[in-house]
């Protein structure tokens, strides 16, 4: 695994991208933070103080940025084709979290994982296990 994805900018955009999908039908439900917070401690091995820094500076910065572009430019730098399509599944993980995927979430997502060069078989291949697991 590349280092440099345990940089703040990296961990950072992770969770803007995390909690993009979340806000996606303008509600961040209990469970999806729970989640979010679950999967960035898992993902970058990082402590609550870190990851409560890490929500209120994505919350600021998607309060002023409709673009999730950067984010994913970001982290084409710095993961791998498997830490993307990691990535994708916990992201499919909160949008599932509360029982069900919304509209505005799946579109959401096909739209991080175009930028994040994901090929669309991969991207159903990943739905499905994370659905099946779930």
């Amino acid at each position: 695994m590349d280092h440099s994805i345990d940089s703040y900018d990296v961990k950072l955009a992770t969770t803007c991208l995390l909690t993009k999908v979340a806000f996606a039908d303008e509600y961040l439900d209990p469970q999806e933070e729970k989640i979010i917070r679950e999967i960035l401690s898992d993902f970058f091995s990082i402590d609550t103080e870190e990851i409560n820094k890490l929500f209120k500076d994505s919350n600021q910065i998607l309060e002023k940025s409709t673009d999730i572009f950067s984010f994913g430019q970001l982290l084409n730098q710095h993961f791998t084709k498997e830490d993307k399509i990691d990535l994708i599944g916990c992201i499919f993980e909160v949008a599932f979290a509360d029982g069900e995927l919304h509209y505005l979430e799946n579109h959401t997502i096909k739209q991080i994982a175009h930028i994040l060069n994901i090929e669309h078989a991969d991207l159903i291949t990943v739905k499905m296990e994370i659905k099946h697991f779930l």
